[in-house]
């Protein structure tokens, strides 16, 4: 066993949200400087650069980074949930279900940022056409259970944030929702949770919620595995086989 750091909860410039700077290349090169070996990538209701980050990781020259498929679903209750999935298409398929409730973009909604699909080299080859800053129509244990019928692992993104967290948007923390784990990132006026995380009985990934080149790996946790893989992280997750998660 070894500890890897892992920073899963990493967007790209397809989230309007994020900096046109999160290309593919530059993920994976910011990732390595950062001493990551795997990071997941969870753009806001779409995976379109999901195989791109995978296929540029691919191209590094002598150097590996394991990136994991994922997407950050906006559920009708505003509260935010990342899942990681097996695979690219895995991921994709579960999107392609999100989005189905999503308007198209038109000239009104520029103002919320470009949606760039890329390809492995960062060239711009597209635009989503979903507008992804929305919530869906599912609802916290439909999107819990799309991600699970992909074979993904369902997590409550950025618990401790003062808004689109599910404690932000329920006030409380559903433990029959089915989450296979809680998120913590960088939130330094987040207020208090009111009770102990290791309460909730799952693991903890701590992860930057990265959204400009600077933020990937400011925040990260270890995950005591055999390899940096899908299956190896799933059993980390169960806490199975000796695998786990340490908190950095």
């Amino acid at each position: 066993m070894k500890v890897f750091a892992a920073d899963l909860h990493v967007h790209t410039a397809l989230s309007p949200c994020a900096s046109e700077e999160m290309t593919p290349p530059a993920i994976c090169r910011a990732a390595l400087d950062a001493g990551l070996a795997m990071i997941g990538v969870c753009d806001h209701n779409s995976a379109g650069n999901v195989a791109a980050v995978q296929a540029a990781a691919a191209m590094l020259p002598g150097e590996e980074l394991a990136v994991i498929a994922g997407i950050e679903i906006t559920t009708v209750e505003e509260v935010h949930v990342a899942g990681l999935f097996p695979d690219a298409a895995a991921a994709c398929g579960a999107a392609r279900e999100a989005q189905e409730s999503l308007p198209e973009v038109d000239g009104r909604d520029s103002r919320f940022g470009e949606q760039r699909l890329m390809d492995p080299e960062g060239a711009i080859i597209g635009a989503e056409r979903k507008v992804l800053h929305m919530a869906c129509a599912l609802d916290l244990n439909a999107c819990v259970a799309l991600i699970k019928r992909y074979g993904g692992l369902a997590i409550a993104a950025h618990i401790n944030r003062p808004s689109y967290s599910v404690i932000s948007q329920l006030g409380v923390f559903p433990a029959d929702a089915g989450f296979d784990a809680v998120e913590f990132a960088p939130m330094p006026y987040a207020p208090a949770l009111g009770f102990d995380l290791k309460d909730l009985g799952l693991p903890v990934l701590e992860s930057s919620d990265g959204h400009y080149l600077s933020d990937i790996g400011s925040r990260f946790c270890g995950l005591e595995m055999a390899e940096p893989s899908f299956e190896e992280l799933v059993l980390a997750i169960r806490r199975s086989g000796g695998r786990r998660v340490r908190n950095a």
